[in-house]
């Protein structure tokens, strides 16, 4: 039994990619990743928009979508290593959370947007700005629990 060569095979794909070295690898995926790492801020930052209009707007239909864009915020945050608006954005959905199994208060959603939003905006070297506004929320988030 004789069967047709297979002209799609992964062994035949294989054979007409060029050789690269290891180092050479690395730096085409370092240079892939750099140019992701600028479009996933933009796409970050422009979900911060959204969310902050969405919080602006204080419309009791838009309540889950304020936790769903947290989440994507955390997401493009952790890929673009701002972790201060990645941790702040896990405050959000912390407090979401607790306020969804009882009442509902729009200050303490608006303070975690306001917060996501500036802390954006700040350098690397302003880490104790930062620090003093993620302690600022864990107390909104404390206060919630209470």
């Amino acid at each position: 039994m004789t069967t047709k060569p297979n002209h799609n095979s992964l062994k035949r794909k294989l054979s007409k990619v060029r050789k690269l070295s290891v180092e050479d690898l690395s730096a085409l995926s370092q240079v892939n990743i750099d140019g992701m790492q600028e479009e996933f801020e933009v796409v970050m930052r422009n979900q911060i928009e959204e969310l902050t209009d969405i919080v602006r707007a204080k419309d009791p239909a838009s309540i889950r979508t304020i936790y769903e864009m947290s989440s994507q915020i955390i997401s493009s945050a952790s890929f673009v290593k701002a972790d201060w608006v990645a941790r702040a954005a896990q405050s959000l959905c912390e407090v979401h959370e607790i306020m969804s199994a009882g009442k509902w208060d729009w200050e303490a959603i608006g303070v975690h947007g306001k917060t996501i939003q500036l802390l954006a905006t700040l350098e690397p070297s302003q880490e104790a700005i930062s620090q003093s506004l993620l302690e600022g929320l864990g107390a909104v988030v404390a206060a919630k629990r209470a």
